[in-house]
């Protein structure tokens, strides 16, 4: 993100300091390695998996998020909060400048190899992962970081990415629940790949997500509240 004009500063989100140690929903403590343990296992660890790996950051035992919206950054602090004491976060404040960049943002993180090397391990098995009831969560998660959507909330529909079999995975997983008008692009000069969605499939595809994507419930978008009376085909999954 460039040269760090803020400073970490634990305060600015009000964190309250936790014991040494927290025991995860899934069972598993923070001094344990996440190796064999159920991950994820809520629609919550979804959502945030699939907003790392549209938007996170790591480095070689840091993981975390980098943002300029603070209620995504919010969220990635709730889920640290449920591992982690707070005096282990770190968070720098990025502020605008006359050069790249144009909004403040923020990038918030910890250390720990072990939470790094299990979110690696599902975006690269995403399809080994992430099933049944977690897709649309892990799906929105992808959307808030890393997707959009014309302003009529009708026209291109899209996700990107950065290489193309992490592509192909989420589109497997969309295909799971009978998405099967969807397309990916490859856009040569930015070397990045974009999943889009049908105009046809575009307005189902938001209204399922939206109970989960922190981006649309803040938008205009108004979802379809039939969808989930559904008792057939993927609306059944809700």
């Amino acid at each position: 993100m460039g040269n760090t004009v803020g400073s970490a500063n634990a305060d600015f989100w009000n964190l309250t300091n936790g014991s040494e140690e927290k025991i995860h929903s899934n069972g598993f403590s923070t001094s344990e390695p996440f190796e064999g343990m159920k991950f994820p296992k809520t629609k919550d660890d979804a959502y945030i998996v699939g907003l790392w790996c549209a938007d996170g950051y790591h480095r070689t035992s840091s993981i975390g998020i980098s943002n300029t919206d603070t209620d995504l950054v919010e969220k990635f602090q709730e889920f640290f909060l449920e591992l982690f004491p707070s005096k282990r976060f770190k968070l720098r404040i990025y502020h605008p400048d006359k050069f790249k960049r144009r909004t403040k943002a923020y990038h918030l993180y910890i250390n720990s190899r072990p939470l790094l090397r299990k979110f690696r391990e599902i975006r690269n098995n995403a399809t080994n992962f992430i099933s049944g009831k977690l897709i649309l969560p892990y799906m929105a998660g992808r959307f808030d970081g890393d997707g959009s959507v014309g302003n009529d909330f009708y026209r291109d529909c899209r996700i990107v990415y950065g290489d193309r079999e992490e592509t192909e995975r989420d589109l497997a997983l969309m295909h799971s629940i009978n998405f099967r008008k969807m397309k990916i692009y490859y856009y040569r000069s930015a070397k990045t790949y974009c999943l889009y969605f049908s105009r046809l499939e575009t307005n189902e595809f938001l209204s399922l997500i939206y109970p989960y994507s922190v981006r649309l419930q803040k938008s205009a978008f108004a979802p379809r509240r039939d969808l989930s009376r559904h008792a057939s085909g993927r609306m059944a999954i809700i």
